[in-house]
């Protein structure tokens, strides 16, 4: 599955890189594509370790099994609320 959301992700890096993208307007829009596409995995790189340091605060506080199960239940539900379609 983390495959195929890579995959999708890089898919408009790839279209850029079309011969038609050699042309030095469409080298721009490539960079351009390049640029924004980076920025975004970037973002979601920092949001997926934001959730997993949360995620190890609680674990470390659960003083039973059910806060344990809590906190996983809280990740899980944070993680999927960053795929896309969500």
């Amino acid at each position: 599955m983390k495959r195929i959301y890579c995959l999708l992700l890089l898919a408009p890096l790839w279209a850029g890189a079309a011969p038609q993208a050699s042309a030095p307007h469409g080298r721009q829009q490539g960079e351009a594509r390049f640029a924004e596409m980076k920025a975004k995995l970037l973002q979601l790189h920092n949001q997926h370790i934001q959730i997993l340091q949360n995620s190890i605060s609680c674990i470390q506080g659960a003083q039973n099994p059910q806060a344990l199960k809590s906190c996983m239940e809280t990740q899980r539900q944070q993680m999927e609320a960053l795929r896309p379609g969500h």
